[in-house]
């Protein structure tokens, strides 16, 4: 992020001090485009800084806050993963027993199987996340 706040901080410099020579030296009737580079200049130093201060922000928050979730997280990610291997292997154990009587497609059984852990992982994930 820093690599791009100089690039940003010195395009800026750079538009503004061209549109400072071109409103200084042009002389000519009409609109003058260095009030427009001027502008320009201004708006992405502005964008530049603003962004440059929330990112410098978000990282001190994050610091504070990845110590506080990682054990909960790490425990949330163990229980979930715990939950979703029971779950697949309930799953495949009831369609090995459905095969016997009915003929399932292998994309068929594979489509549930992918299906049923998308749903378990995310309804234990969200449980997880509100009991914990």
């Amino acid at each position: 992020m820093k690599k791009l706040f100089i690039q940003r901080l010195l395009l800026s410099i750079l538009l503004m001090v061209l549109g400072f020579i071109q409103i200084n030296l042009d002389t000519s009737e009409g609109f003058n485009f260095g009030y427009v580079m001027l502008f320009i200049g201004g708006i992405i130093l502005l964008i530049s800084i603003i962004s440059y201060l929330k990112s410098r922000n978000n990282k001190i928050l994050e610091k504070k806050m990845s110590k506080e979730y990682d054990e909960r997280d790490i425990l949330i990610d163990g229980k979930v993963s715990r939950f979703s291997m029971r779950f697949l292997m309930y799953v495949i154990i009831i369609i090995v027993f459905l095969t016997n009587f009915v003929v399932i497609p292998t994309n068929t059984a594979l489509l549930i199987v992918l299906i049923s852990l998308i749903i378990s992982e995310f309804g234990s994930r969200k449980y997880y996340n509100h009991v914990l």
